[in-house]
């Protein structure tokens, strides 16, 4: 039974239909899950929050996470609005920075991350309000306000996240780092001292089954593609998976991904092994879990079962 926080999030760009994105939100929003996001893999993620928005009632809806490279800070602050109006509120946007080797894919020189974060986070409430050189008539504000959650993996991104952002959106970590991360979390919100802290949630893949080893085979090619990312291969190493790491950096994606480090990132395995492990990640400081798939409809499914009103 849902008796905490939880949250849903969907990788629409494997392969979903429009109907199989519908039937997920109907059914985590039946099942009591407070919100479902949509992460923005080959697809857009805000017109993805925005048609779940329009197939419930309840639900959050919302992107873990969005590119601020891929949508001039205007166009995404639109959108977000419009997903706003249509929910009646329940958007949230979660944007992030991507990684190096993802934007050189795209031509993208991305210079100081952080810093056009932040600016662009500064552009986005900006078009929310209407000021500014796109708005040189007076206009009313948005009509709901839509708080921004952050994608952060380092100490100076979460420090600089929990002072300018309404959530925080790491991923791939195990209990240890988020309990280490608080300390990070603190510092930056020291220097925001009026602004509500941050929501912490942590996208945890989660792969539901009673075949354990079935489970880990599942999770492992689905992992691997993250292990070719520098980013996570540093990662890796921080969160004291060395072996894992050195094995990524020379092309093993596959011999990355172990049973340990599956065990420490993941939910995995039958349902009450996960509920079970779930409650480290709450205790160690996570508000919000969203249990993430990178698979299909039918995985998204055992996680509603497992961890929904009906679980």
């Amino acid at each position: 039974m849902l008796g905490d926080r939880t949250a849903l999030a969907i990788n629409a760009g494997t392969g979903w239909n429009p109907s199989e994105i519908a039937t997920v939100a109907k059914q985590a929003e039946q099942s009591g899950f407070e919100a479902i996001f949509s992460a923005e893999i080959r697809a857009d993620a805000i017109a993805i929050g925005l048609f779940m928005g329009s197939q419930t009632k309840r639900i959050r809806v919302g992107t873990c996470v969005s590119s601020i490279y891929l949508r001039h800070s205007l166009t995404c602050a639109q959108a977000a609005a419009f997903a706003a109006d249509v929910t009646e509120g329940r958007m949230i946007l979660g944007l992030g920075v991507s990684h190096p080797v993802v934007n050189a894919r795209y031509g993208i020189e991305m210079g100081s991350p952080l810093a056009a974060l932040r600016e662009y986070i500064g552009e986005v409430r900006q078009h929310f309000r209407r000021e500014g050189p796109a708005f040189p008539f007076p206009e009313p504000p948005a009509a709901y306000a839509v708080p921004i959650y952050v994608a952060a993996l380092t100490s100076k991104a979460l420090e600089q996240a929990a002072e300018i952002a309404d959530g925080i959106m790491p991923v791939f970590w195990p209990p240890a780092r988020v309990r280490q991360s608080q300390t990070w979390i603190a510092r930056g919100h020291a220097k925001a001292p009026n602004r509500a802290r941050p929501d912490f949630t942590l996208a945890l893949p989660a792969f539901i089954g009673n075949d354990l080893e079935e489970m880990r085979r599942l999770a492992r090619r689905a992992m691997s593609p993250y292990a070719a990312v520098p980013t996570y291969q540093r990662l890796f190493r921080t969160c004291g998976f060395e072996e894992e790491a050195v094995k990524a950096e020379l092309g093993a994606m596959a011999e990355a991904i172990s049973d340990r480090l599956l065990d420490a990132f993941c939910l995995i395995g039958p349902a009450e092994r996960c509920r079970e492990n779930l409650v480290a990640f709450r205790e160690a400081g996570v508000d919000l879990p969203i249990l993430y798939t990178p698979l299909g409809l039918p995985a998204a499914q055992s996680i509603i079962q497992a961890f929904g009103n009906k679980g």
